[in-house]
């Protein structure tokens, strides 16, 4: 009994050296498959435009910048600039309203082609490359105010001395207004001939446009094909928007690289170099309508105090008017200064007075006094008091060096004590005016004082109101003098004003030459497909191949013995095996022999049935020969064809077939068996063909006479072989199998599926059907790993 297990489980595994085996045996297909891929690429590289990449860099700059004066002015509104973040900013660059406010700055409403006279076109436009204006023998200008036919080719051929030929067919068109895409219309088997003069305005109902000649460019001389299309201004804008890719140099820099990809240089340097310098002129112009706005502000303000700043004024000039006052107060606080200035004059004046009074009590008292304090401390200037003071203390100190030497009758003495008496007299004099002189100031400072005190108890209500007015006129001036300041300088910085954002690199080229298609590249992938393909194409097949490609496979759905192989041979080895005894098919069967005569220990099996699952896997090809070869050994065999459906052993030997005598015409009692019976070319092997089939084999296989038959012919022959019916298609093997003493089970290399296999392991397991051998028929030893090495040991028989 057969129990699955490690086998099932390695059959999903892949044998490296079986999938080389066979992908190296399907080379031609390889082969093929590169030169189709060699094709295929060259085409590609063909039929593809070259795609160039183009470049720039712009410096976005700090946000605070530009316009910073006027942004200082609306500080004042508690109005927030926040700058924009880096990915705010890659997406206005990218956004479809910055796109396509630089296509409308670009002639973006002609789409120029040129088909070359190359045989890739003979049957189909397919090397198409679009080209610049510059580079065609003419130049379009449609009217955008007018809908037009858009996305279609229209050709343009020379039609005489300045005149063009325009046409074009299509089974679908569209009517757009090219300005802002709005479909007008559908159009179905569009279909366009017209000839127009150049320089007149083509009047159709499908295109109104200009067509002028380009006289550098050579029209209709070198066989190539001219055409244009019309686009959309928000389809022009997608195609460039498709191509453009924006990065920062960096993660932190606000350097950002604009990338272009284009089949048009000169349409990629354009677009890039537009895209910029619009999306620095627009923020220029955001910075701009801040200043205005901060000029609108003020000169909003301004006129507003004005209206206060006369009516304060007038209330100002009436009020001074009424109360006969000038400035209240300035009058107020000029009187609080007198007052203040009389206070300190009449303190000055009472110390003075007082130091007077001391000085001459003191002189009085003493009249030998030295010392005498000094007018400056108490903050008397007087020279002639100083003076004298000074002049006092130099005789005392002349006298006081003159006693020394000498005693108080000394004439010297005498003489300087008579002028110490003198200068003191004088300084008591000049002491006693300075008092009175300070007494009369006292007194006329007191009487300023007072009236100066009853006008400053009399000014409080007028200063109030006075200041109130003035205070409100005051205010109306000064803010009426900032905002006019301020709006100086914001028009100043308007005029001067500058964006934080700068081109750094103008478009240019990425590379040396085109990005796309590389031929390299493109060669690579055509190696891979043409590798890769066959070899997945191969891999594919044989995990879905459900056939028999060998014993292995055999050894995961039953534990049939296999007898042994039979070699594939070409249709004249199959016809000719009666006179061939060497060869591969020949060896083949004779290992067959030999397995079967010494595989099994047990009785010798006399009658052996030769079966398969469904017709055409050569069961009678293998009946035959094996016949044939236990012929060969000297013994007597005989082979009956039992299969009774289709009979075809008339054919291997050469015998026609539709004789009136066979097993059906002895079954049938309408022959004997020896004129059924007949011998054959090879010695000791007799035939018992079925001769005309009949209508109902099921019966005659069921009849007596065949037991009977077999039972004489077991003991006549050494050999009775069976080319039976087919065991999975109809029942007549099942009621032959009790003749049996062995089962020949062919099975067909790469052809018998494995499901019939499995039917027929569940008869073997379940007992229905005992002594079963497998053939592996039509094995082409070439083509199998398993028994790739058999050619050549077959080789030694030849």
């Amino acid at each position: 009994m057969k129990t699955p297990s490690a086998p099932a489980a390695s059959a999903d595994e892949i044998d490296l050296n079986v999938l080389f085996f066979k992908l190296r045996r399907r080379w031609p297909v390889f082969v093929v498959s590169l030169l189709l891929a060699a094709a295929g690429a060259y085409l590609y590289l063909q039929v593809t435009p070259p795609v160039y990449t183009y470049r720039a860099t712009m410096l976005l700059g700090d946000q605070a910048t530009g316009s910073k004066r006027a942004q200082d002015l609306l500080q004042m509104l508690e109005v927030q600039q926040k700058g924009l973040k880096m990915e705010d900013e890659l997406g206005l660059i990218t956004s479809a309203g910055t796109v396509q406010q630089a296509v409308r700055r670009l002639p973006y409403a002609v789409e120029y082609h040129q088909e070359p006279a190359t045989w890739l076109n003979g049957f189909r436009p397919l090397v198409v490359r679009q080209q610049p204006a510059t580079a065609m023998p003419f130049a379009v200008a449609p009217a955008l105010a007018t809908p037009q036919l858009t996305n279609v080719r229209v050709y343009v051929e020379p039609a005489g001395p300045g005149r063009f030929r325009l046409h074009a067919d299509a089974k679908r068109g569209q009517l757009v207004d090219l300005r802002t895409g709005y479909l007008m219309r559908e159009l179905t088997d569009v279909h366009l001939d017209e000839t127009v003069k150049a320089g007149d305005t083509l009047r159709h109902h499908l295109l109104r446009l200009v067509i002028r000649p380009n006289h550098t460019v050579p029209f209709g001389q070198t066989g190539e094909r001219h055409s244009f299309l019309l686009r959309d201004l928000p389809t022009a804008a997608g195609l460039y928007a498709s191509g453009l890719a924006v990065r920062p140099l960096a993660h932190d820099s606000r350097i950002l690289e604009l990338r272009l990809k284009s089949t048009v240089p000169a349409h990629a340097v354009m677009f890039l170099d537009t895209l910029m310098a619009g999306y620095v002129a627009a923020n220029l112009r955001e910075k701009n309508n801040t200043g205005r706005k901060t000029l609108a502000f003020i000169d909003e303000e301004i006129a507003k105090l004005g209206h206060a700043r006369r009516q304060a004024a007038d209330k100002l000039s009436e009020f001074r008017s009424s109360q006969g006052v000038v400035d209240v107060g300035a009058q107020s606080t000029a009187g609080i200064q007198r007052l203040n200035a009389l206070q300190t004059a009449r303190a000055q004046a009472a110390t003075r007075q007082r130091y007077c009074q001391d000085m001459l009590a003191y002189l009085r008292a003493n009249r030998d006094a030295t010392q005498m304090a000094s007018p400056s401390s108490a903050g008397i200037d007087d020279g002639v008091l100083s003076s004298l003071i000074l002049q006092l203390g130099e005789l005392n100190g002349r006298r006081a060096a003159l006693k020394v030497s000498g005693s108080d009758n000394n004439p010297l003495i005498q003489v300087v004590d008579e002028s110490i008496r003198s200068t003191k007299q004088a300084l008591i004099e000049t002491l006693t005016n300075m008092s009175r002189t300070a007494s009369i100031g006292l007194r006329d400072l007191d009487a300023q004082l007072g009236q100066i005190q009853g006008q400053i108890s009399r000014m409080p209500e007028n200063e109030r109101q006075f200041s109130l007015l003035k205070g409100q006129n005051d205010f109306n001036e000064k803010k009426y003098t900032f905002l006019v300041e301020r709006r100086s300088e914001a028009a100043l910085a308007l005029a001067t004003n500058a964006t934080d954002k700068h081109i750094v690199d103008r478009a240019q080229a990425a590379g040396s030459g085109p990005d796309a298609p590389n031929p390299k590249l493109v060669g690579l992938v055509a190696l891979l497909a043409g590798l890769l393909l066959p070899a997945g194409a191969v891999v594919l097949l044989d995990k879905t191949n459900r056939s028999i490609q060998g014993q292995e496979d055999l050894a995961e759905l039953t534990d049939i013995p296999v007898l042994g192989i039979v070699a594939h041979g070409s249709r004249a080895d199959t016809q000719d095996l009666l006179h061939k005894s060497k060869g591969p098919l020949a060896e083949c069967f004779r290992s067959i022999r030999v397995n079967l005569q010494y595989l099994d220990k047990g009785p010798k099996k006399k009658v052996l049935g030769v079966t398969s699952s469904m017709p055409g896997e050569g069961k009678s090809f293998c009946a035959a020969n094996l016949a044939m070869e236990l012929a060969s050994t000297g013994h007597r065999v005989i082979l009956v064809e039992t299969d009774l459906r289709r009979p075809t052993q008339a054919g291997y030997f050469k015998i026609p077939s539709d004789g009136p005598h066979g097993l059906a015409s002895f079954l049938s009692g309408r022959s004997s068996l020896a004129e059924a019976c007949r011998p054959s070319e090879v010695p000791g092997l007799d035939l018992l063909l079925c001769g005309t089939p009949p209508t109902t084999p099921t019966h005659l296989l069921e009849s007596s006479r065949l037991t009977e038959l077999l039972q004489d012919l077991r003991t006549e022959y050494d050999y009775v072989v069976l080319d039976t019916p087919p065991m999975v298609l109809v029942a007549e093997y099942f009621v032959l199998m009790r003749y049996l003493d062995a089962t020949v089970y062919v099975v067909r290399h790469n052809h018998t599926d494995r499901s019939l296999v499995s039917r027929v392991n569940e008869l073997y397991e379940a007992g229905k059907i005992r002594e079963v051998y497998i053939i592996i028929n039509d094995v082409r030893l070439t083509r199998s790993y398993e028994y790739r090495h058999q050619q050549n040991a077959y080789g030694y028989y030849r």
